[in-house]
């Protein structure tokens, strides 16, 4: 039986790693909340990425584009095609049937940088508290002071 691992990266990717020299690549949950009706997809191509490197984009509803970069340094030798046939996989089930591409991976000793899923929630909340995700509730709250 094979180890399975999951690791996450800052930039909202996550690398199920199958025996330290394979992984699938998607995004997160998370990453899938902030950009909401993911409407497009560009896959990757079937050739080699260092890691964090773009290796692909999403195009939301309202005409946002977020970047997919690689988790860690690799030759992408699939990619998930049933996207192309119904994106909105990756709007219902990121961490699942959405998944993006499959890599081999060039160098396992990045898979340490990744971050555990602890790590990952740790990152979350930090940015959560970031001046860009200004709660929408605090504008409305004392609107007749005004």
């Amino acid at each position: 039986m094979s180890n399975i691992e999951i690791k996450y990266t800052t930039t909202h990717e996550w690398a199920e790693i199958l025996d330290s020299m394979e992984c699938s690549v998607g995004i997160t949950e998370r990453a899938q909340e902030i950009y909401s009706n993911i409407i497009y997809i560009e896959l990757p191509s079937l050739s080699e990425y260092e890691q964090d490197e773009i290796m692909g984009r999403v195009e939301t509803s309202d005409g946002r584009n977020f970047y997919i970069h690689a988790p860690v340094s690799g030759e992408v030798y699939e990619v998930n095609g049933a996207l192309e046939e119904d994106i909105d996989l990756i709007n219902r089930f990121p961490e699942g049937d959405g998944w993006i591409c499959k890599l081999h991976i060039e160098n396992p000793s990045e898979i340490e940088a990744l971050l555990t899923l602890q790590e990952y929630h740790a990152f979350e909340e930090e940015e959560l508290n970031e001046e860009e995700y200004l709660p929408e509730t605090d504008f409305y709250e004392d609107i007749e002071d005004y």
